[in-house]
């Protein structure tokens, strides 16, 4: 076990609420133990959960504090623990610290199982390794959830948003035909970019005729990564014996037809390695909307109230 009095910053609550009580904190860097790594983080990406978590909504742990908030990141590996074995120090690596009980990524050091951790994938730089962890496990995890295989027909909703832009590439690489329906003109353009077979904007009043259109006999699976009545109306296009899936916090949660399978499906860390297989069969892309300093972790969560393409980040070490 390594002990260190090394201090370090951190974003962290004191008590649970508002973006208010989310403040700079100097904190020890935590204790790397057996099968653990520790982390410089150079960027940490910034999720939904992260509000949840401030708010006192998702509490997965025994509750304490100060409470470091983050459940992603990218850096470079400083020190490791007995029985690691993949990993060594000066490692570029991405990670999930998603529910961790040592705290989270919004600091300049994270201690995480070597289990939740990967080599940055071949072609992505640090800024879009940072965004990618939940985005593309939660990504996977819903598309194997689907049996997405070559010629499988999916509507995608939520194409331009955080896990959206990633499933979208994913379901490509692995045969799907796509039908994405983006936010925004600018979520059209970008899915458009990123391969879709067909883009629509989701405010749009012709989603389910032009959805029809695309498959005129109806869709083998649906990746429903938004919440809005928009979203139900199309999901009896999918076909009877076609899947419906989804991830925690998706709001209403989507209903399956008669004779559809309704799945839910989270970010599985044991998918790392078929992830990254996946992203290095050609030109992947994490579209980084935003960067933040690690102080205005605060900002960078009210950032995710308004309109934006892909994931939010913070910058914590390097450039």
């Amino acid at each position: 076990m390594q002990t260190t009095s090394q201090p370090m910053k951190a974003m962290a609550v004191d008590k649970f609420g508002g973006s208010d009580k989310l403040t700079l904190h100097t904190l020890p860097v935590p204790t790397v133990d057996t099968g653990e790594v520790l982390i410089r983080v150079e960027v940490a990406g910034v999720g939904v959960w992260d509000v949840m978590e401030r708010e006192g909504e998702l509490v997965y742990n025994e509750v304490h504090f100060p409470r470091v908030l983050g459940g992603e990141c990218a850096g470079t590996i400083t020190a490791v623990g007995d029985g690691v074995e993949r990993f060594a120090v000066g490692d570029r690596v991405y990670a999930q610290s998603f529910m961790n009980d040592k705290g989270g990524s919004d600091a300049e050091y994270v201690v995480v199982s070597e289990k939740t951790v990967a080599p940055i994938p071949d072609g992505l730089d640090m800024l879009m390794a940072g965004g990618l962890p939940i985005a593309g496990l939660t990504a996977l995890s819903n598309l194997k959830a689907l049996l997405t295989g070559d010629g499988t027909k999916l509507i995608l909703w939520g194409a331009s948003g955080g896990v959206g832009h990633v499933a979208l590439q994913l379901a490509k690489r692995m045969g799907a035909s796509v039908f994405a329906i983006a936010s925004g003109a600018d979520g059209v353009e970008l899915v458009k970019q990123l391969g879709a077979d067909e883009a629509v904007d989701g405010h749009g009043d012709d989603v389910g005729q032009r959805a029809r259109a695309f498959a005129p006999d109806g869709f083998d699976a649906a990746l429903v990564l938004v919440g809005s009545d928009n979203v139900q109306s199309t999901l009896s296009l999918v076909r009877q014996g076609g899947i419906i899936a989804f991830p925690n916090g998706i709001m209403p949660e989507p209903k399956a037809p008669d004779g559809v399978e309704l799945k839910k499906a989270n970010a599985d860390p044991m998918l790392f390695d078929q992830l990254n297989r996946l992203i290095g069969i050609d030109q992947f892309q994490v579209h980084i909307a935003q960067t933040f300093p690690l102080e205005a972790a605060a900002q960078a969560q009210s950032a995710m109230k308004q309109h934006y393409l892909g994931k939010i980040v913070l910058r914590v070490n390097g450039e």
